[in-house]
């Protein structure tokens, strides 16, 4: 692991949400001066670059009728309201809601209202109910103007608890959801989510997770997703959570779904969809700004306010995709979200150029969204000075006019020149029939207000119109939306429901799926969807099925995994439905399926695995009985990958029911388990030979060690060495660990010279999982055979949690004697290190050495830590500073936590995801465990990085200049 501190700052330090630019003075990097003066609106409009000459951009308003605007929304009257954070960085509190109106509709807003004032910060705008909500943390309100004076007279809170953390990482992005819920995006800054009045076991803990609210009913759920600022979502209500580095996301699968299985210990939820190809550059053609953490603006690092594009005015080239802004580098991206499978690839539109780019570094677009009229709309909250208070060196702080320019702000719209633009017509008025007919409209915030209206008023009377829409509308999102709106109004019946699950058009049927879950009536329906000739389909009807109590599920559900097994999130959906119905699905699998014993696919693998896993950890004997007699090889069988994949994964499941494998193996041939020998033989005949597969022979050294640990502890030590498959060595480093022989751990340790480097790195990991491994570890390094060095973070937390008492003292006494504890003394020992001229081709291989397990610099290496292709631009003493003191200021994104399992294993690395019935935990090289929390003892935050102190003593002064010198090519 290399840079955890750099890259910790990047992403925490750094974490500039919406506005995030650090465009600032500082002494170390080149830059323009600052401006003296803002630009005009016609004048900044002069610098803009649109890449497609037949778009244009236009202004709608700006100051004194807008200041520092941060998101907009339009009511059903054709409104528009304007968050202002005029109180950012520090306040004092001074935030408004202004009220924008546009009544000669001729584009610009000429009548300007404070419909709000005296707001905490406010970041998100929604219409409600004749009013609105907005995010202010630690509140969400609703306002309202019940006398018609344009100010809003009521205001009430409608959920509090939201924590007041930095200013940048509140609360925010209120958007409608297809499913007529409110969403939001967390922030970063977590809390809890209560309506006022309620008792506080109704609190909502919002760690690490967006969320969804009914404002009428306060009723509040957790949802997939962990977003920065703003969580857009597409016309068929898919999610697409947002990060300052990430500039896009998806969320694939709801964690509720993944917790309904409490033996299934998975929780991948998002897909970072962002295409590798391009590692996040981006091309900005305004002037280089001067950062305080001088960082390069060459990648993203300040993206917010992501949308995606619903109208119909840009283009049809431009429907669905997606729009993020980079607020440090003055420009708006475009992305293309192409299909894969169940989720995306988000691949530039342009391969060198922004869709929409500014030379004037005070643009700042920290917000877009699609506006009643179908244009794209951008919301500049321009500034001068962006930074907050809190990332900048206390010394310099009081030089600085934070708030400057906080009385200006822009509006623009994006438009085609060859399409007038006509808008939505005010739905606030509307007649049933005609909000009906909104819903087919060509423009998706038309669709997305009508149905809101209806849902809102309860309008019982748009049902039957409802309904005929549903099954014959003209258009595939009318039909959808009159679905939605039937669900909202509580009007969606089975009937109805199944017609539009054999919809013609693939969206619709994806959403019908969707909604079908916990409807028993709609069985038949949804075990035909099981071979729906769309992947979209068959992921949503595998989530229905999981939860439907129907004999035919199993059996419907097979047929969806032998046909998607290698989709990772079709398959993560079949088996998060697999709690009581594993046995029968595994039984319908390989009936229809004989082949899959050979597993000749890793999905094909990971299914047979997963699922037997869940019939252990359910350790029931009838079912552990009729899987035992599918392990039985054929003495024709060519392959048995498939059965080890099976007897591996049972293995995991009886493990995390107390009740290991070889236990159950003393029952013997008169419990039924006979068969189980034989493929054991058949393992370690794989493990030996040289035709085996690599995988294949991982897999079989893994059974081998949890069943004939003796037969595995000879094998292991010579499977270390170089010239073996990656996957064999890992697999042989993981097999110390469940050997668990203090023997063993003696052989690899006095040839500990002959291993490569990864499998050190591995076996080290290995040797702290329990005490006597442990104390032969120590061992080595009392006796120089190890160096102290090799340990990484976790794994010298690990042995300071060692309950023998006599080996943790030994363990304090060697850390104690270790690398000096003043990394401040550290970095200046080896300041020599910046006159020494580097070598970048022999970083280069530094890097693979020591930081490619946990990092990528330019596509290359593993992303545990942060991406480091953007480091070019810090100045040698930065990178220096990082390398040698990683553990100054650790973010809790990249924090490693320890988990003490009730088996007393110690595991270790960042926390990736959680759920309420999992967590994950990615260690280097990105090697993942899942754990159920019924297994753990105890979870604790290390408070460090991955990465170890005391890299200088490997590397020596000129290894550290010729590292720094690899770092800073571009």
């Amino acid at each position: 692991m290399f840079l955890g501190n750099q890259a910790v700052r990047r992403s925490s330090r750094s974490v500039r949400w919406m506005l995030g630019a650090l465009v600032a003075l500082s002494g170390g990097a080149s830059a323009a001066p600052p401006a003296t003066k803002p630009l005009s609106p016609a004048e900044e409009r002069a610098t803009f670059r649109l890449i497609d000459p037949k778009l244009r951009i236009e202004l709608i308003a700006s100051e004194p009728d807008v200041a520092s605007p941060v998101a907009i929304a339009w009511d059903e009257n054709g409104r528009l309201f304007v968050a202002e954070m005029t109180d950012y960085p520090a306040g004092p509190r001074s935030g408004k809601l202004r009220m924008l109106e546009d009544l000669d509709r001729d584009g610009r807003y000429e009548v300007s209202r404070t419909f709000a004032e005296g707001l905490n910060f406010p970041n998100g705008v929604l219409p409600w109910a004749g009013g609105v909500l907005v995010t202010a943390a630690p509140d969400i309100l609703f306002l309202k103007d019940n006398d018609g004076d344009g100010v809003a007279d009521e205001r009430r809170v409608v959920l509090t608890g939201f924590v007041e953390g930095n200013q940048q990482l509140r609360v925010n992005g209120l958007t409608w959801g297809a499913d007529n819920w409110v969403y939001a995006a967390n922030g970063r800054s977590d809390g809890s989510a209560l309506r006022p009045g309620d008792p506080a076991e109704k609190e909502v803990p919002l760690r690490r997770h967006d969320f969804r609210f009914r404002p009428d009913t306060g009723e509040v759920e957790v949802v997939s997703g962990f977003s920065q600022f703003g969580l857009p979502r597409d016309d068929w209500g898919r999610r697409f959570p947002s990060w300052n580095t990430i500039p896009i996301r998806h969320a694939v699968i709801e964690e509720r779904v993944l917790s309904r299985n409490p033996y299934l210990a998975e929780s991948s939820s998002v897909a970072t969809i962002l295409d590798p190809a391009d590692g996040g550059r981006v091309f900005p053609i305004s002037p280089a700004p001067t950062t305080y953490n001088r960082e390069s603006t060459a990648y993203f690092n300040a993206t917010c306010g992501p949308t995606i594009y619903r109208g119909n005015v840009l283009g049809d080239a431009y429907r669905g995709n997606a729009f993020v802004c980079e607020s440090l580098t003055n420009l708006v991206q475009r992305r293309v979200l192409d299909d894969r499978g169940a989720t995306f690839l988000a691949r530039r539109a342009e391969p060198d150029r922004e869709f929409l780019a500014s030379t004037d570094p005070s643009f700042r677009p920290v917000n877009l969204t699609t506006g009643p009229d179908g244009a794209l709309y951008v919301v500049d909250f321009y500034r001068e000075m962006v930074e907050h208070p809190q990332f900048v060196p206390e010394e310099l702080r009081k030089s600085i006019e934070f708030r400057r320019w906080n009385n200006r702000g822009r509006l623009w719209r994006i438009g085609n020149q060859d399409v007038k633009l006509a808008p939505c017509p005010p739905l606030g008025k509307a007649s049933t029939a005609e909000l009906v007919a909104a819903l087919e409209e060509p423009n998706g915030w038309c669709r997305d207000t009508a149905q809101r209206l209806i849902v809102e008023r309860h309008d019982k009377e748009a049902i039957p119109a409802l309904r005929k829409l549903a099954e014959a509308g003209s258009t595939p999102l009318g039909r959808i939306h009159a679905v939605w709106t039937l669900d909202g109004l509580g009007g969606l019946e089975d009937a109805t429901l199944a017609k539009v699950l054999g919809d013609t058009s693939p969206g619709v049927r994806e959403c019908a799926a969707r909604l079908a879950a916990h409807r028993p009536g709609l069985a038949a329906a949804l075990v035909k969807a099981a071979d729906d000739p769309e992947v979209r389909v068959r992921f949503q009807a595998a989530i229905a099925l999981g939860d439907l109590d129907d004999g035919r599920a199993p059996s419907a559900l097979a047929r969806i995994a032998a046909r998607d097994a290698d989709d990772d999130w079709v398959r993560l959906a079949v088996l998060s439905g697999l709690g009581e119905k594993a046995w029968p699905f595994l039984h319908a699998l390989l009936v229809a399926q004989p082949g899959w014993l050979a597993a000749t696919t890793p999905g094909q693998g990971q299914v047979l695995s997963s699922t037997a896993a869940i019939l252990g950890a359910r350790n029931r004997t009838e079912e552990l009985h009729a899987l035992a007699a599918q392990l039985t090889p054929t003495p024709d069988e060519t392959t048995v990958a498939g059965r080890i994949a099976l007897l591996v994964g049972l293995s995991d499941g009886l493990a995390r029911a107390g009740r290991p494998l070889h236990e159950l193996l003393k029952a013997g041939p008169a419990a039924g388990f006979e068969g189980i020998a034989a493929l054991l033989d058949r393992a370690a005949r794989s493990i030996a030979s040289a035709e085996a597969s690599p995988n294949d022979r991982a897999q079989s050294l893994t059974l081998l060690a949890r069943c004939r640990p003796e037969s595995a502890a000879a094998a292991i030590p010579a499977l270390l060495l170089p010239g073996q498959a990656e996957v064999v060595q890992s697999a042989s480093a993981r097999a110390v660990a469940e050997v668990d022989s203090a023997e063993l751990a003696g052989q690899i340790l006095d040839e500990w010279a002959s291993l490569p480097t990864r499998s050190r790195r591995e076996v080290l990991t290995a040797l702290t999982s329990s005490v006597r491994l442990a104390d032969r570890l120590v061992g080595a390094i009392e006796d120089d055979v190890v160096s102290l060095t090799e340990l990484a973070p976790a794994d010298r937390d690990a042995l300071r949690l060692t309950p023998d008492a006599a080996l943790r003292s030994r363990v304090e006494k060697l850390l104690a004697a270790s690398a000096p504890q003043d990394r401040t003394a550290v970095v200046k020992k080896f300041q020599p290190v910046l006159e020494l001229t580097g070598d970048a081709g022999r970083g280069g291989e530094l890097f693979a050495k020591n930081c490619q397990t946990c990092h990528q610099r330019q596509g290359r290496g593993f992303r545990v830590g942060p991406d480091l292709s953007g480091v070019a631009g810090r100045p040698p003493s930065a990178l220096l500073k990082d390398i040698l003191d990683p553990n100054a200021d650790v973010s809790p994104d990249f924090a490693t936590y320890l988990v003490i399992t009730k088996r007393g294993q110690t595991l270790s690395g960042l926390l990736a995801e959680e759920t309420a019935s999992s967590l994950k935990l990615r260690g280097a090289e990105g090697i993942e465990q899942s754990v159920l929390r019924s297994e753990i003892e105890a979870l604790r935050p290390s408070g460090r990085t991955l990465m170890p102190e005391g890299l200088e003593e490997a590397l020596g002064m000129q290894g550290l200049a010729d590292l720094i010198a690899f770092l800073k090519q571009s």
